[in-house]
């Protein structure tokens, strides 16, 4: 936060431990100059962070600013995953998890490079993290999607990840055409909405699981257009669903919740 040279100082540091191996269910963190903090009132008031109050409307916050924002009761398992899961990372060491995520990338690339109707995005960044976006010809994202979990058990996510603005230059989505597919969806016509499949791998992951991966990939590729007859398109949630598995799906979440 405040380096040598003062010019290199830092406002604030915020990053997500749920995304980290054994992170899952934790909270995010925030870590930001003291100096920045204005707030009389904390964002959100509750137990813990006022040291006097009356019957007359007189309160006193507390002066420390990490516990007048932590109001209520704290989030102790969070911080004990955050703390296991960057304790495991550092364990296993930065640059071993840059090795192995590199070696794996590798597959990746040359397996999917392989598959014709395969347009992988941004296939000249070859140095990037072990996420992948593509997409296939004449192929409902969420189709590919549902396929490769339903045929592979490999879970992918279909959309624009969030990145619906950038996902115009990826996907040479001119202003026209923007304006049409915007209309479309207010209309509740979501089959417009353009996307792509993401696939992640992780640096604990083998080379066969990542080929497994992969092969499951090629094999929706040239399979898609006949496993598709096995599924209707829900129109206003943008999924595909097993003709035969409706009834199931519901049977498996209901039992989610009995005790």
């Amino acid at each position: 936060m405040h380096p040598e040279n003062a010019d290199e100082y830092l406002d604030a540091i915020t990053f997500s431990p749920h995304k980290f191996l054994g992170g899952p269910g934790s909270s995010g963190v925030l870590v930001f100059n003291k100096k920045l903090y204005k707030n009389l009132v904390p964002d959100n008031p509750g137990g813990g962070t006022v040291s006097y109050t009356n019957p007359w409307g007189d309160h006193d916050y507390i002066d420390d600013i990490e516990t007048r924002e932590d109001g209520g009761t704290p989030g102790f398992l969070q911080v004990i995953k955050i703390a296991l899961s960057i304790k495991l990372k550092e364990e296993m060491g930065v640059q071993n998890i840059l090795d192995r995520e590199h070696e794996l990338n590798t597959i990746v690339f040359e397996r999917l490079s392989k598959i014709e109707n395969l347009h992988l995005l941004a296939p000249d960044h070859t140095d990037r993290l072990g996420i992948f976006s593509f997409f296939m010809k004449d192929a409902h994202y969420n189709l590919i999607v549902k396929l490769l979990n339903d045929k592979f058990g490999v879970q992918t996510r279909g959309g624009c990840s969030c990145a619906g603005t950038y996902g115009h230059y990826l996907l040479n989505v001119d202003e026209l055409t923007s304006k049409f597919i915007e209309l479309k969806i207010m209309e509740g016509c979501l089959i417009e909405r353009p996307g792509w499949i993401r696939m992640s791998i992780h640096p604990t992951m083998t080379n066969a699981e990542v080929e497994f991966v992969c092969d499951a990939i090629k094999a929706v590729a040239a399979n898609y257009n006949v496993w598709n007859k096995d599924y209707d398109y829900n129109v206003s949630k943008n999924e595909f669903v097993h003709k035969d598995g409706i009834s199931l799906e519901k049977q498996i979440i209901t039992n989610w919740f009995k005790i």
